[in-house]
């Protein structure tokens, strides 16, 4: 495997006029460490509690990244991963041409904004297609197995053997509130705080729009925009028929991105406040990736391989 290190350079860049020269790219996502294996769960809400060590993205998945993935991928589209939504006010992507030649540019200035207008099915597929390495790499199996039933059921879980992967509700839950050493705490905001305010977090902002990734300090991990910006969806299963997002959002109030928050919609919704992010598991079966993707320099980011 190709191994890249990746740590402690000066500032995350917003990066904008990427446009059709990023078609073919391959990408890297930039993930921070989780440790502390086996941590007890929070005991205000019972969630949190991981047994085995992972990487989580340093930041939400953005509009460069996710059209890189077009670009490999939906020349047709036959899964609609691509929503002509993303191209107006709060997106980040157009298309050009017609089906079987598609191509996909970013918005100058919105490439490095996060994602969204992306249903639970649209990010399991971009992490299966991780998974099997990008290019031409299958979207419907890898870490999910994807088939009309499991999808129309609600019933797809993560595949023994996961290289990458949307994050479960506890892996994202603790990457965003625990913090150790002991005894170890979690917080009420992802920001190692148990307040918030504008100067922190993205969010009540009504009339606004998602910022930059990065645009806000990183939290004890090293994650960026965990709390704001746009909720992300998690694998959580809810009342049979939804997926569960976490965070808060730049449109919402200063509950949203708190612990006890716990929102949820069918999985097939795609909404300007709603992106995701995705989890790496480090070993021998993960995906190689290769060039960077979207992210021109990184404030505080932790040392990884990659």
């Amino acid at each position: 495997m190709l191994l890249k290190r990746l740590c402690n350079v000066a500032a995350i860049a917003a990066v904008s006029g990427l446009a059709s020269s990023f078609a073919a790219a391959s990408i890297t996502i930039s993930t921070v460490p989780i440790g502390n294996p086996g941590n007890a769960p929070d005991p205000l809400t019972g969630f949190g509690s991981v047994a085995y060590t992972y990487n989580i993205g340093q930041t939400e998945v953005t509009n460069a990244q996710y059209a890189a993935f077009l670009n490999a991928k939906a020349a047709s589209d036959p899964f609609s991963l691509y929503n002509p939504e993303m191209a107006g006010t709060f997106g980040g992507i157009t298309r050009s041409g017609s089906p079987g030649s598609y191509t996909y540019s970013t918005i100058s200035g919105r490439a490095n904004h996060p994602v969204n207008f992306v249903s639970f099915w649209d990010a399991t597929r971009f992490a299966n297609w991780l998974h099997n390495g990008q290019g031409s790499g299958d979207t419907e199996t890898g870490a999910y197995t994807l088939t009309a039933g499991g999808i129309a059921n609600n019933t797809v879980t993560r595949n023994a053997g996961w290289a990458w992967a949307v994050t479960s509700e506890d892996e994202w839950y603790k990457a965003a509130y625990y913090q150790p050493p002991l005894p170890s705490t979690y917080n009420q905001y992802p920001t190692q705080t148990n307040t918030i305010d504008t100067s922190q977090v993205n969010y009540g902002n009504a009339i606004g729009n998602t910022t930059p990734v990065g645009s806000y300090a990183a939290n004890y991990f090293g994650a960026f925009d965990m709390g704001g910006n746009v909720w992300e969806w998690n694998e959580a299963i809810i009342l049979g028929s939804a997926r569960g997002f976490r965070g808060g959002s730049f449109d919402g109030n200063d509950g949203h991105p708190r612990r006890d928050s716990r929102p949820y919609h069918g999985p097939a919704g795609e909404f300007n406040s709603v992106g995701f992010r995705v989890a790496w598991l480090p070993g021998p079966s993960a995906a190689t990736l290769f060039a960077i993707g979207g992210l021109a320099a990184l404030r505080r980011r932790r040392c990884v391989g990659q």
